[in-house]
């Protein structure tokens, strides 16, 4: 949050400079400031100067950059932060990989099963109003709960029931978005 701080300082004092100078017709540069929490790790806030910062590029080349971002988002609440724990990172990779599993198993033979389109509905909404409010966390998770629903007895989904959550988890899994809805 400090460091956050500064910046904003900083961009205000260039907003006001230029605002003299009439080259800008408003004073304040943001309209809201929303300063992200802290991440914790080992009991402690993440810092160089404590010596407890990860480097992300492990993490990416174990666990893929989607499954990184999608795990930093489901830490905790935006401004909160969260605990970094290594061994967590998996349950983001097993949710995006089930989804992949998903797109590669669908069918588009009969109808889809209205209580899984019931929660997908319901997913959709939720993801919907959480994203404005960077309850980035709360999205995720109800992501995944809709993924287990979908994947119940290991049933084989139906495509009405996956292609709607590709476009709901590409801002976490831009990448692994792609490249699903291309392959649909």
């Amino acid at each position: 949050n400090e460091h956050a701080v500064l910046h904003l300082m900083y961009s205000r004092f260039i907003t006001m400079v230029l605002r003299d100078a009439g080259q800008l017709d408003f004073e304040e540069p943001f309209t809201r400031f929303r300063a992200h929490g802290h991440i914790i790790r080992e009991g402690a806030k993440m810092s160089k100067t404590q010596g407890n910062i990860v480097n992300p590029d492990e993490y990416i080349a174990e666990w893929g950059a989607d499954a990184f971002r999608t795990y930093l988002m489901f830490l905790g609440p935006y401004e909160q932060g969260g605990d970094f724990r290594d061994a967590s990172i998996s349950g983001t990779r097993r949710f995006l990989d089930r989804l992949f599993a998903s797109v590669q198993s669908m069918t588009a033979d009969g109808e889809p099963e209205l209580d899984v389109m019931r929660k997908l509905h319901q997913t959709i909404r939720k993801v919907s109003d959480d994203i404005p409010r960077l309850s980035y966390n709360t999205a995720i998770a109800a992501m995944m709960e809709y993924i287990n629903v979908l994947r119940k007895g290991e049933r084989t989904p139906h495509r009405e029931e996956v292609t709607p959550l590709i476009t709901l988890v590409s801002p976490f899994a831009p990448h692994i978005a792609e490249e699903l809805w291309e392959q649909t």
